[in-house]
C-alpha cells in the first residue's frame, strides 16, 4: 500500500514494547519499523529507519525521552514525537512539549487513543497531504 504511518517505539520496557507493537500492527495503516530500549538507540534507529512518528517513553536509562525528543526534533524537524508516560505529571508534560513533542499520551490509557494519535500526526507525512 505504501501509505502506512511508519512508527518507531522507544521504551525501556521490552514487554510493553511487544504488547504495543501487537496492538499497533493490527491496524493496516500503521507499520512499526523499529524498537528502541533507550533514547540513544531511538536516535540511531531514527537515522536508519526514517519513521514518521516516534512513540517516546519519558523515563528511560541513559538518554531519557526528553533529551532524545529534543535531539530528534533538532535533526528531523518534520518528525512527530508522541510522549508516553505512566502518569500525567505537569512538569514532564510541559518539558516534553517544550522539547518538541506533538502530544502527550498516558501509558495504560485506551490503545485506541494511541492509534488515533499516530494516525492524526502521521497522516501529513505518510499520506503526503
Amino acid at each position: 500500500m505504501g501509505s502506512e504511518v511508519r512508527v518507531l517505539l522507544a521504551d525501556d520496557n521490552a514487554r510493553f514494547r511487544a504488547v504495543l507493537r501487537q496492538l499497533l500492527e493490527r491496524d493496516p495503516e500503521i507499520q512499526v519499523v523499529a524498537e528502541a530500549g533507550d533514547g540513544g538507540e531511538a536516535l540511531e534507529l531514527s537515522e536508519e529507519h526514517s519513521p514518521d512518528v516516534v512513540l517516546m517513553d519519558l523515563s528511560m536509562p541513559g538518554v531519557d525521552g526528553l533529551e532524545a525528543t529534543y535531539e530528534l526534533k533538532s535533526r528531523f524537524p518534520n518528525l512527530t514525537v508522541l510522549m508516553l508516560s505512566v502518569g500525567d505529571k505537569e512538569q514532564e508534560i510541559a518539558a516534553g512539549l517544550a522539547n518538541g513533542a506533538s502530544e502527550y499520551l498516558v501509558k495504560g490509557g485506551p490503545a485506541s487513543e494511541i492509534v488515533a494519535a499516530i494516525k492524526r500526526h502521521g497522516q501529513h507525512v505518510a499520506g503526503g497531504a
